[in-house]
């Protein structure tokens, strides 16, 4: 990436040139030029022919900018940068290099510039030096500009509109629309008569003549801005180039190459990437790591680099990429495309198509359940954008398309009809049931297609807006969004539907939170305070949080619809499996992998600890072979800040807690479940506070299976930490658990455990269960052990998630139409009292006791189910006492006690409800 952004103007730079009082512009194409003042064409050549001086310059043909840094009576010098580089050079004496090297050498630029402008800046233009006589330049970048003083640092940061100075530019706000960003040029005009400074700004093949205190003087195409010089170069400076940034493709025999490259426009990365195929298998992908040098010629551009990372170490080193310049209405040429190696001993070397301007594409296909509606569009303009936007009417599509990724429908949005009569929420298990049943381009490949269900609401969390919740197998494939909870909130139709879409969609693009980038591998930078202070469409309008502008309202009254420099290099460049659906897990490649940090760094630098909570893991310490691992978070009140207000959820399926498990080899893996709803993002997060009679909130998580896979395959001491983020940022550091996992004590363990520890077995585990097809080797194993095993203790897993999976409905969708399999509560009801029989006569056999709980409860909801209120009455009677026997401590007996009261409450409600229909 450049200092500079590459211009898909037909002139690489514009300067001016003194010549008394007569206004002259020299425009260069690589090494050759024009020379004009206002009135005519001085000429046309080699720019050693009309600028003898500059033969001492040996590198004017690569410059990407030029400025004018004499003062009229000074000798001429100027400025040239071209990559990262720049020379300053003097124009007398036939002409010398006084200094040269990296821009951030140049006086103060490189300790000054804030980040924002150390690269792709759109254009400089050089300032009237400060009262002391210091240098100053403004720098032009997007739709704003900053002045820097040589000496004391930045001056101003302003809208392009506000201008360039603080003072003498009302003229700016007059800009046409398409000028209020991404300029190409800006070069001096003569002066008003009354000595007020002008300029000639350009973009594309159109100009403005812009008198900085009155307005637009002229503005259309270069030679029509009645100025008949600017009419006078040869057509082809004049010609609007088509930008040749976008995707190619080439073959050689068997081997495909797909090019990406991304150097004009706005919010250019200023980066070419790739992909190798051999037939249609991936092989490795490639990115460019150094700056880009750019030759531009009469028709022709030449890019190269010297520095390529690479997804599977490929030996090549070098790139060069050359393109033919043609007009914008015409058909691309083919490019050349070469990878070399250091020595240039090996090269890869092909001709490329131009496919079209998006840098990477993919299907798209809608199911919407029958009653609901699809997202639509959005007309920015309905709520206060940040000053300097440009209002514009948003579509899912078009807010990829401003990122560089085309998102086509595969054909039109599907309607599932719901022939059932009931408006039933969906799980995890179904809704990953239904995209393999309906999904009509699904394959358990990685491919360049997405599913996307629009459905009533969600059972596993009634307050997630969206989810990303296809975590198994070829991961991200399928999201869902949930109108019933926007509907709450009275998000349907606002910006909020449209960024529920793009913000779930970016997970499929194993794009992560704002807040937990530091979690990366390698880890990637967070933006303002921790991330939460992130303009972008992965952050939660709700968590915002920048300086005193905080939570939703200030979010969209800033945010620019948009995805953070570091998300669009992961869209764009990011290497093949890291980012296409079904590729690497979640995470890898732009989240958590293994090997991960260590617990210690998970709380971010900066980040205070919250000395008002505290936060503690409980459950069992030894587990058998194969065993589920299940952990009790609690996040209590220490009293230190009186009551406090936390999140409702606190599990690792929120947002909010990371868990990291650390094995016994010392490799730390942070857990992440098979799916991790999205909640947070919607107008109001739950939260509960907590107080002196309330003092804590518990979650029950299960840890033996997630998005990596097994995280306890093998006996051994294992470690687990857990890290909390709470309403207002702070870190809250849970003490580590130590647990371990038992070594099979004979052949009977040895089988149980095998038959547990499959991949589908902990889906199924982790899902409680699932009708889905693709897990039926999953569901044969459960049945084995029941079958084969049945008295063994650990077999009360096996029949907790084949009896809660019986005792509810399953629906999925099939031939267009949704299909629900009504609860099988006879079977439900004997796997359930099974499992809770075999795990009451010993606490440490048979289930554990947080998830033998759980069990009573959904035992009580069968007994409802199947019409037998009274013994669900006495279930969870035998619940309350149960754990009294046990002499569990009091405040844990008052917590069961609501826990059974809240589900008895939930049942009659159900029961009369049903009674009253």
């Amino acid at each position: 990436m450049g200092f500079m952004r590459y211009k898909a103007t037909a002139f690489s730079w514009v300067l001016a040139v003194p010549a008394g009082s007569e206004w002259r512009l020299l425009f260069a194409e690589g090494n050759e030029g024009a020379l004009i003042n206002e009135q005519q064409r001085i000429g046309s050549d080699w720019l050693t022919g009309l600028a003898p001086q500059l033969f001492n310059f040996p590198n004017r043909g690569a410059a990407l900018s030029a400025l004018l840094l004499s003062r009229p009576g000074e000798p001429q010098q100027s400025l040239f940068v071209y990559g990262n580089t720049y020379t300053w050079y003097d124009w007398e004496q036939g002409g010398r290099v006084l200094s040269e090297g990296s821009w951030t050498t140049l006086a103060n630029w490189g300790t000054a510039l804030p980040a924002g402008y150390r690269s792709q800046v759109d254009v400089l233009f050089q300032a009237p030096h400060a009262a002391d006589g210091s240098r100053q330049t403004y720098f032009f970048k997007g739709n704003r500009v900053l002045t820097l003083n040589w000496s004391t640092g930045v001056v101003r940061e302003a809208l392009i509109t506000d201008g360039p100075d603080a003072s003498g530019c009302a003229g700016w706000a007059q800009l046409p629309e398409d000028f209020r960003s991404g300029l190409d040029h800006v070069a001096p005009y003569k002066p008003a008569a009354d000595g007020t400074r002008q300029s000639l700004l350009i973009k594309g093949a159109q100009g403005v003549l812009l008198n900085w205190k009155t307005g637009v003087l002229a503005s259309g195409a270069l030679d029509r801005l009645g100025v008949p010089g600017l009419a006078a170069p040869p057509q082809h400076y004049r010609t609007a180039h088509r930008p040749f940034t976008g995707r190619w493709t080439g073959t050689l025999g068997n081997q495909r190459v797909e090019v990406r490259v991304d150097m004009e426009g706005e919010r250019t990365l200023g980066v070419i990437s790739g992909d190798l195929f051999t037939g249609n298998t991936w092989t490795d992908s490639f990115r460019t790591t150094a700056e880009l040098s750019v030759v531009s010629g009469y028709g022709m551009v030449n890019v190269s680099t010297t520095g390529l990372s690479w997804a599977n170490n490929s030996p090549w080193t070098q790139l060069v990429f050359h393109a033919s310049r043609v007009a914008v209405n015409s058909p691309m040429a083919t490019a050349h495309f070469a990878l070399l190696t250091r020595d240039n001993s090996t090269t890869l070397q092909l001709s490329c198509s131009y496919v079209g301007p998006a840098l990477r594409s993919v299907e798209l296909e809608t199911d919407v359940l029958a009653g609901e509606t699809a997202f639509q569009s959005y007309d920015t303009s309905r709520h206060s954008t940040p000053r300097g936007y440009r209002n514009r009417v948003l579509t899912v599509a078009s807010a990829y398309a401003e990122a560089g990724i085309e998102l086509r429908n595969a054909g039109q949005v599907n309607a599932v009809a719901n022939t059932s009569g009931a408006d039933l929420m969906w799980s995890m298990a179904e809704l990953h049931a239904a995209m393999t049943a309906n999904f009509s381009l699904h394959r358990d490949v990685e491919q360049w297609r997405i599913w996307t269900f629009v459905t009533s609401r969600s059972s596993d969390n009634p307050n997630m807006a969206g989810f990303m919740f296809d975590g198994t197998g070829s991961q991200r494939q399928g999201m869902a969004v949930f109108n019933s909870n926007m509907r709450d909130q009275n998000n349907i139709g606002d910006a909020f539907e449209l960024f529920n879409y793009v913000h779930e969609l970016g997970h499929v693009f194993n794009l992560v939170h704002s807040w937990e980038k530091h979690l990366t591998a390698p880890p990637g930078r967070l933006g303002p305070n921790n991330g939460y202070g992130d303009l972008s469409w992965m952050n939660y309008p709700s968590y915002y949080a920048n300086g005193d502008r905080t939570a939703a309202q200030h979010f969209w009254q800033d945010f620019s619809f948009s995805f953070s420099d570091d998300e669009l290099r992961h869209l764009r460049h990011g290497f093949y499996r890291n980012v296409v659906p079904g590729g690497d897990g979640y995470g890898s490649g732009a989240a958590l992998v293994n090997p991960a940090q260590p617990p210690a760094a998970l709380v971010l630098p900066g980040a205070p600890e919250d000395p008002g909570l505290a936060l503690t893991l409980g459950g069992k310490l030894i587990f058998g072979y194969g065993e589920p691992v299940m952990v009790e978070l609690k996040l209590s009140r220490t009293g230190v800040r009186g009551d406090v207000t936390v999140a409702g959820n606190i599990g690792p399926q929120a947002e909010r807690t990371t868990v990291v498990i650390t094995d016994n080899y010392g490799r730390a893996r942070a857990f992440r479940p098979v799916a991790r709803g999205c909640s947070g993002h919607g107008a109001a997060e739950w939260t509960v506070t907590l107080t002196e009679a309330n003092p804590a909130v518990y979650e029950t998580a299960y840890l033996g299976y997630g998005s990596d896979g097994l995280y306890f395959a093998e006996p051994g001491t294992y470690r687990i930490t857990a890290v909390h983020t709470g309403l207002d940022g702070a870190r809250t550091v849970s003490p580590t658990r130590t647990i371990r996992v038992r070594t099979p004590l004979d052949r009977a363990d040895q089988e149980v455990g095998e038959l547990l520890t499959g991949d589908e077995q902990g889906i199924l585990l982790a899902f409680l269960g699932s009708d889905a097809p693709h897990l039926t080797s999953g569901n044969d194993a459960l049945q084995e052990l029941i079958e084969r095993h049945g008295d063994h203790p650990l077999a009360a897993y096996a029949r907790l998630a084949r009896g809660a999976n019986a005792g509810r409905h399953f629906q999925t969708i099939g031939d267009g139409r949704l299909q629900v399999r009504g609860p099988d509560t006879k079977t439900a009801v004997s796997q359930l009292t099974e499992a809770i029989t075999v795990s009451r006569t010993d606490q440490d056999t048979g289930l554990d006791n947080l998830t033998l709980n759980a069990a009573f409860r959904r035992l009580a909801t069968v007994h409802a189910k199947a019409g037998d209120l009274e013994r669900a009455e006495a279930t969870l009677d035998t619940l309350v006492t149960h754990f009294q026997d046990q002499g569990v401590p009091a405040a844990v007996q008052r917590r069961i006690q609501e826990q059974a009261d809240t589900a008895r409450a939930g049942i009659r409600e159900t029961a009369g409800e049903q009674q009253d229909s």
